[in-house]
């Protein structure tokens, strides 16, 4: 069932196991979504979701995790720990290969949400294909400090949770009056202030781009901002909130294999027991 709703996915390096479960789940209850809106690797489970490619993010993570060509930290120093290339390549008879006929033909329509490096603004890839499509979602995941910008049609840009999270706001500007979010933090989460270390860092490594420094550091209070308006809007109605029923914790960049997969079954369990509220509000 095709709805004319939006779904929004929160980014969270490995936490996107969580979503990656979540969209599974509705793929084996075949719900769909008109607009489909990712930010870091909630645009990887995003596109995987839209190519109705069921398992393929989960399959990556659990199968692939300690491939040193798709995660080594011996190329921290180069800024390249996680070889999002690799996602787009073939390797062999187990791995699943991206399906872009199939997203192309998909009814939904994809975004994926980054941040511009110089203007530390929000830059959105709507429908991107081919090479543009591989770029924004490097570029959507591709992480402060520990990744370099990411050349896209709209310059270089950085993960796109630096200014825009969880964009529901996104999804508003499309016009929809339904709006489901998938977060990958328990409800009660919010960001601490960036702390003095943590600021000293985003000026110093991106002195050249003030305005990308600055959106890093004011990323905590934008983000709790956006918590409280979802809840706002949740109260309201308007918003269809899914999130962790318990804190997730995992690394941002885990190696514990047997973590991945608990996580990813998390996603499906919460998922199955949320869809009978999800379509009553979906079909209300």
């Amino acid at each position: 069932m095709l709805y004319n709703a939006a779904l929004v996915l929160e980014g969270g390096a490995f936490r996107g196991q969580y979503t990656a479960g979540i969209v599974d789940t509705f793929l084996a209850h075949h719900i769909e979504f008109r607009s489909v809106i990712g930010v870091s690797a909630g645009s990887l489970c995003g596109v995987n979701f839209v190519s109705k490619q069921y398992g393929r993010a989960a399959n990556i993570n659990i199968n692939h995790r300690h491939d040193r060509n798709y995660i080594s930290m011996a190329r921290v120093f180069k800024k390249q720990i996680i070889n999002l290339d690799y996602l787009f390549e073939d390797h062999g008879y187990s791995w699943q290969n991206f399906n872009e006929e199939a997203y192309r033909r998909s009814a939904s329509h994809f975004t994926a949400v980054a941040t511009s490096v110089k203007t530390g603004k929000t830059v959105l890839f709507t429908d991107p294909i081919g090479d543009d499509l591989t770029n924004a979602l490097k570029a959507s995941s591709s992480m402060p400090f520990l990744s370099d910008p990411q050349e896209t049609a709209q310059g270089p840009c950085l993960d796109g949770g630096i200014t825009d999270s969880i964009p529901f706001d996104i999804a508003q500007q499309q016009g929809y009056d339904k709006i489901v979010v998938v977060r990958t933090r328990d409800i009660s989460y919010r960001k601490k202030p960036s702390s003095p270390a943590v600021k000293r860092l985003y000026n110093l490594v991106y002195k050249d781009h003030p305005e990308f420094a600055k959106a890093g550091i004011n990323r905590p209070i934008v983000y709790n901002h956006q918590i409280a308006e979802i809840s706002h809007l949740v109260h309201e109605g308007k918003i269809f909130n899914i999130a962790p029923t318990k804190p997730i914790k995992i690394k941002r960049i885990e190696g514990n294999i047997k973590k991945i997969r608990a996580l990813y079954e998390t996603g499906r369990k919460e998922g199955e027991e949320t869809i009978p509220s999800l379509v009553k509000y979906l079909e209300n």
